[in-house]
């Protein structure tokens, strides 16, 4: 069930350099929603997910969550900025500490960060664990994990820190195909629960399954956007229809 507007970018402009990788971005995402962004590679899905994250400083525009500031080049108003741990990302890399067990991964930054007692932090650990489907790796090392594993691990990590909006850039590129569907699994658990989730994937069916709504990006700019239904059965935009034709092996017309 999504809600009232969480996350509100307006124009927004991220250059490496000479390069403009996004070109005046305007995307808004309901709580308890889920959005997934498709499109070409070096289309700016990762950029604009690492903006989000305040991974990556903006040149011009504004992204706030819930009134307050996430970035801006301008700041506007008394707006507060946003908590950190609000926004949580879940990457291509596990990025586990390989030298920590999976529990010890789990309750390290919220024991820093938000001030949870060890017990506090390793029940709510555990209970991430076993939603993920891994109760019973709790004492393991990541290296002990297989990559699906270890990602479900991370995606319970960035949960421990109870965010609002989590982004997800692209989950299941670095693991096996027999790997991607527990992952997957994982993902539409959330959103069934009413997490907010900003996804970049190149999974078609998981994005038809359970998107409220579809973002097709392109040299830096959003596109076109629709529910899937609409969007991969009769897209409006010829970049749009090109891009799953392509992908989808099927014809289409320019």
């Amino acid at each position: 069930m999504t809600g009232e507007l969480l996350l509100s970018v307006r124009q927004l402009v991220k250059r490496y350099g000479s390069t403009t990788v996004l070109d005046g971005v305007d995307l808004d995402v309901a709580a308890g929603s889920a959005l997934v962004i498709i499109g070409p590679s070096g289309s700016g899905k990762s950029t604009l997910l690492r903006c989000i994250a305040r991974l990556e400083p903006i040149a011009a525009g504004t992204i706030m969550l819930d009134g307050k500031f996430v970035a801006s080049s301008e700041r506007v108003g008394q707006a507060q900025a946003v908590a950190a741990h609000d926004i949580g990302m879940v990457f291509q890399s596990f990025n586990l500490f390989p030298h920590l067990t999976v529990l010890d991964n789990l309750t390290l930054a919220p024991r820093r960060v938000l001030g949870l007692g060890r017990a506090e932090a390793e029940a709510r650990a555990r209970d991430l664990l076993a939603v993920v489907g891994l109760a019973e790796k709790a004492e393991a090392y990541p290296a002990k994990l297989s990559g699906g594993q270890q990602q479900r691990a991370a995606i319970a990590r960035a949960l421990m820190m109870r965010p609002r909006l989590m982004l997800f850039d692209e989950v299941t590129s670095a693991l096996d195909p027999e790997l991607v569907g527990e992952v997957l699994k994982v993902m539409r658990t959330l959103s069934r629960e009413g997490m907010t989730m900003l996804v970049v994937t190149h999974e078609m069916g998981f994005a038809r399954d359970v998107a409220d709504d579809v973002v097709f990006m392109d040299h830096g700019r959003v596109v076109e956007r629709g529910p899937p239904d609409q969007l991969f059965a009769a897209p409006q935009e010829p970049r749009t229809r090109a891009f799953l034709s392509r992908l989808l092996g099927r014809d289409g017309d320019e």
